[in-house]
């Protein structure tokens, strides 16, 4: 085991003796690290951190939190289970508890003892935390967050607001009180093997501006107050001690619960551990209906000086909310798709709302990062979703942003090797070039490719970059594969296993990337054209012919089940890897005209059956890679049963990842409908299941997991098919009966699809009549429908009225009808 930093070790010890010794002193010991410390193991990933302190300061197991932030800002905030705020680059959290001066107690919503907490969303189109507290036979308080921008440069900032009631009415007095940490909801300090320090939340100096209600956090701002407090206490290491005992009785809550008082200090250094702390206090009396508020600003863009003190307050705390308020109304109640879901299924609205919200929150200046903290980066694979999901909901002018003007910034033009591979003409930035992920130039054609289509022909989107970055981008997937035609050996996703072998994931989004391009040739009329239809031919061929070996062999070997295993090099590895091969019906389509053989499209199909039976506990365990479930591998996997004609399934897939977008744990909120890449076993059983081994977890919310989302609702309520040849719509293809009871009614309007004009329709039940009611409010001219009934067999169909032939139980409806029946037995 490697030898820890000492700031590391120091943090490890105060927080496990703050913990340890809660009951005589209380510690606001993070919900995060009382998660770890609530089964310790010394198991860490050693190949990632070189101490078992390393591994815990950098919170590697449990991060959950929860998300506010600015629309298309850099800069997002996190809000923990106890409604503590971390600004995630700056260098501190923001808690909130109560001070009982009387009885000498202290109550903190990080400790159980300390009181109750809940917490909520405002509302579902509002990223905006609630947090709710209310001290043992106490006083309560309501905490609300949200980020806003200020001033004339629309500066971030984000506002916490709070209000102390009494909860009987009695009259109760105390003090409400503030405090600056360094540990925030997403750890303390990442520091890995590679030297990355993505997060270094030591606070070695602090102090407080009292002329300013101002707190100073090592160089930079930390919150400002509209109130000044009336007691203050900063707290450091004078001595320069070694000592984790000295920590844990010079900081404000020893102060509080044995003297009753902050040691009123306005500065404090740390330069051993980085722990300095501080605490600010406001008394208050409250009874009846009265409230005692206060309102605090934490800057998140770089603010100096008077002036910018002066602008960062200028706007009212009132006229701050409501304009947030306006502004989320306006975006994701008036704008953009509006699924409307009857009362069984509403919540699935709701959870659409969200999801769109924290895509947009993730947006820095037109780029969607997958996450606010360790994924606050660009990835052309998760970005390529992200952005396909967002032209299909109405979020049209981000996804052209991040397509039109941040995928060529990452097409290399240089004339050197990323290993085995041509620089010129890949797609990619630092991740995708140090980790091989070859799936890249598959995934910006198709993304470029499929966003063309949803734009139409007048925007004219394809043609103004096809050359180079889509014809030149092709023949870089022509011209850099293996001696088998297969793409070369790397690490596209992490899921997929290893980084020295090939991942049949790669040659799908090839083969699907190389059909949009060709495609858009086509539409152009450019002489490209039988060029990338041949690339296209080739690297299908191959990845088929590839496939089939891989099948034949282990067939051979004596294998009962039929599956795709991730790649060439892994036959007869039956394990969650094998997950990539959802992609070959979800995102891609491949499936449509069995494009890579009738008898790949039948693998593949029982690859989906192989997965369910041995993966799947309610969502999709990915022991193999992450000892984790995995929330957006599970929506993938549902997605793929919708498309090959298995709804129930996909029903339950989507019914326990909704679940796992909201988990509790002890009683806490441990998540406010958002997901991890991977979501612990640990929170996913209320601690009912902890691994013997360590597992990963990544960033929350995961824009991948929200696109996925928006993708899957959007395509239960229709989704096309055949766009070249004979373009169809399905409608309604994933409603299950269930979710529509008698007279309820399930529709979508205006929504954008892949044939450049919008779709509407309304759907109703009558469940006494056995009848199933669509009327089209605005279709793509010359696409006809297939209504795929799941409520019974169909008996018969009309048109306009008139008569539709019945065979099985896809209606097909012609193009240009305005009402269809269906009636079922």
């Amino acid at each position: 085991m490697g030898v820890a930093q000492s700031h590391e070790w120091m943090f490890y010890e105060v927080m496990w003796r703050g913990w340890a010794d809660r009951a005589r002193v209380p510690y606001p010991v993070p919900w995060w690290a009382q998660a770890a410390f609530r089964r310790w193991s010394d198991d860490f990933d050693r190949g990632t951190y070189a101490s078992k302190e390393a591994a815990f300061a950098s919170n590697a197991l449990y991060r959950y939190w929860h998300m506010v932030g600015v629309k298309d800002h850099r800069q997002e905030s996190l809000i923990g289970q106890a409604g503590e705020i971390e600004p995630v680059y700056d260098k501190y959290s923001l808690t909130f508890f109560l001070y009982d001066p009387a009885a000498g107690t202290l109550s903190l919503p990080q400790l159980a003892a300390g009181g109750t907490v809940e917490q909520r969303i405002e509302a579902p189109h509002l990223p905006a935390v609630v947090t709710a507290f209310r001290a043992p036979g106490g006083a309560a308080y309501e905490q609300r967050t949200f980020a806003a921008a200020v001033g004339a440069r629309q500066r971030d900032l984000a506002v916490t607001r709070l209000a102390v009631r009494s909860p009987d009415g009695r009259p109760r007095e105390g003090w409400l009180c503030a405090a600056v940490l360094p540990a925030g909801p997403s750890g303390f300090q990442r520091h890995d093997r590679r030297g990355e320090q993505i997060t270094d939340r030591r606070l070695t100096f602090l102090r407080y501006l009292p002329d300013e209600a101002r707190v100073e956090t090592n160089s930079g701002w930390g919150p400002v107050f509209d109130t000044p407090p009336e007691h203050h206490g900063v707290y450091g290491n004078p001595d320069f001690t070694h000592d984790p005992a000295a920590y844990l009785l010079r900081n404000p809550f020893h102060d509080l619960a044995t003297g009753g008082k902050l040691n009123a200090a306005l500065q404090a250094q740390d330069q051993v551990a980085g722990l300095c702390s501080a605490a600010f206090a406001w008394p208050f009396r409250v009874a009846g209906e009265e409230e005692f508020t206060l309102d605090a600003r934490l800057p998140v863009d770089l603010y100096s000086g008077a002036d910018d003190l002066a602008e960062l307050r200028a706007t009212p705390a009132d006229a701050l909310e409501e304009a947030h308020h306006a502004f989320w109304a306006a975006k994701l109640l008036g704008q953009g798709v509006q699924p409307d879901l009857p009362g069984p299924v509403a919540h699935l609205t709701d959870q659409f709302r969200q999801a769109r919200a924290q895509l947009l929150v993730l947006s820095d200046h037109g780029e969607i990062h997958p996450g606010p903290t360790v994924y606050d980066s660009f990835w052309i694979r998760d970005s390529s979703v992200e952005a396909t999901a967002c032209s299909l909901v109405g979020d049209t002018a981000l996804a052209e942003h991040q397509l039109g003007t941040h995928y060529p910034l990452r097409f290399n033009r240089g004339t050197g090797r990323i290993g085995p591979c041509a620089e010129y003409g890949f797609y990619g930035g630092p991740h995708e070039k140090d980790d091989r992920e070859w799936d890249s130039n598959g995934q910006a054609l198709w993304a470029i490719g499929r966003f063309d289509r949803t734009r139409g022909r007048d925007a004219a989107f394809g043609a103004k970059l096809y050359t180079p970055y889509v014809v030149d981008a092709a023949r870089w997937l022509r011209d850099n594969r293996d001696g088998y035609g297969l793409l070369h050996s790397g690490w596209s996703a992490e899921h997929l296993g290893e980084r020295d072998k090939p991942h049949y994931w790669d040659d799908l989004w090839g083969i699907a990337g190389l059909y949009e391009a060709a495609r858009l040739a086509e539409r152009l009329g450019t002489p490209e054209t039988e060029e990338l239809w041949a690339a296209y031919d080739d690297l299908k061929e191959a990845t088929a012919a590839s496939v089939r070996w891989v099948l034949a062999e282990q067939r051979r070997r004596g294998e009962w089940e039929t599956y795709i295993p991730t790649g060439p090099g892994d036959v007869g590895r039956r394990d969650s890897t094998m997950i990539g091969a959802a992609a070959y019906f979800h995102p891609l389509r491949l499936h449509m005209g069995a494009k890579l053989g009738g008898d790949i499209d039948r693998a593949a199909r029982y690859t989906l059956d192989t997965m369910y039976a041995r993966f799947v506990t309610g969502g999709f365990r990915h022991e193999a890679a992450w000892n984790a479930y995995g929330p957006y591998l599970t929506l993938q996997l549902a997605h793929a049963y919708l498309l090959a004609g298995d709804p129930g399934r996909m029903d339950a897939l989507l019914g326990w990842t909704v679940a796992a977008a909201s988990p509790r744990a002890e009683d806490r909120a441990v998540a406010l409908g958002a997901w991890n890449e991977q979501h612990a076993f640990p929170i996913a059983s209320d601690y009912g299941e902890v691994p013997h081994r360590h597992w990963y977890m990544g960033d929350i919310p995961h824009g991948w997991a929200a696109a996925e989302y928006l993708l899957l609702v959007r395509d239960i309520l229709f989704f096309e098919a055949d766009e070249d040849r004979d373009p169809h719509l399905y409608v309604a293809p994933g409603v299950r009966p269930h979710w529509v009871p008698d007279g309820g009614t399930v529709a979508v309007a205006e929504a954008p699809t892949l044939f450049g004009a919008p779709f509407g329709y309304r759907l109703g039940h009558d469940a006494g009549e056995r009848t199933v009611t669509v009327d089209v409010t605005r279709a793509p001219e010359g696409v006809r429908f297939v209504y795929p009934c799941r409520f019974g067999p169909v008996r018969a169909a009309t048109a306009d009225g008139r008569a539709l032939p019945v065979s099985g139980d896809d209606v097909r409806v012609p193009a240009g009808t305005g009402r269809f029946t269906v009636t079922y037995g």
